[in-house]
Formats: structure tokens, sequence, C-alpha cells
């Protein structure tokens, strides 16, 4: 380029690197956070595996997978909107007493809705202190809140009418 000073080129080769960089930056920070975080994994590693160790010593830790509120689907229609700790707390406690121990995650199956919603079938082997097992299944609804995926919704459901 005529009458361009060495400088000027540096400057002008810096800006064009600074714009990449800037660009590519901004397109990082545009992409939804959860986009790289799967619900499946979230719902197997993260929460699962909680309930596979010491449920009832990790219960804060599980009950930091659920959003502030939770609302339950009853069977006969009717729904509850319940703060998390009143949610878990009390029944896992009923629960232990019982002789319930852990739960094992048997399967899950995860539909994904759309990038901050996703719904999940789960069957899970309850173990109790006799040596008894038992197996239940939920249908969980999360979204991605704060950054995290987070249980918003819960209902029961009949582990062989939902091929579970």
């Amino acid at each position: 380029m005529p009458g361009t000073t060495l400088a000027t080129k540096r400057l002008r080769s810096f800006n064009h690197a600074g714009f990449a960089t800037a660009l590519a930056l901004g397109l990082l920070l545009v992409q939804p956070a959860h986009a790289e975080h799967d619900p499946t994994t979230w719902y197997v590693k993260d929460y699962a595996a909680l309930w596979a160790g010491t449920p009832g010593e990790d219960i804060d830790k599980i009950l930091s997978h659920y959003a502030e509120m939770v609302t339950t689907h009853n069977a006969d229609g009717s729904i509850d909107i319940t703060p998390r700790e009143a949610w878990l707390k009390e029944p896992m406690a009923e629960w232990l007493a019982e002789g319930w121990m852990t739960a094992t995650l048997q399967t899950v199956e995860t539909d994904q809705l759309n990038e901050g919603t996703a719904v999940f079938k789960a069957k899970w082997l309850d173990q109790y202190e006799d040596g008894s097992e038992e197996f239940s299944c939920g249908w969980y609804l999360a979204n991605h809140l704060g950054g995290r995926w987070q249980f918003t919704g819960y209902t029961d459901i009949d582990c062989e009418a939902h091929s579970l």
C-alpha cells in the first residue's frame, strides 16, 4: 500500500486479528451454556449417582438439582407446588426410617424438548436394609435455569405402563 507506514500495517493487522478474536469469543458467549451440557449426562452422572451412594447424607447435594419450588403432578389430576426442602427432606426421612437405603438408576429415557427443557422417564431399583428390593419409576421435568439444569416438576409413573 503506497504511503502506508509499517506501524499502520501492523495496526491494521492487529485490528483484523483482534476483530477475529473478539468475534470468536462473542460467538462462544452467545452459545447457550447448556448446549454443551447434555441433560442425560447431567441426570446420570450428577444426579442419579447421588442416590446410589449415601442419599441420606447427600440430601443437600440432591436438592441442589431441584429448583426452589417443585411442581408435583398427582395421579388424581391435582398439582402441588412445594419448596424443594419440604418436597424431599421429609419424605426421605420417612423412607430411611422404614429401612430404605439407596436407589440405583436402572434406565433413563430423555427427551430434550428444546434448548432449555428436558423430560426424563426413569426406573430405579430401591434397596432396603432387610435385603429386599423394589422398582419405582418417575417422570421428571427439568429446565436450564441459572446456567444449569434443575428439576421443576415430577410425577410417579407406572413402570410397566411406560415400558420401563
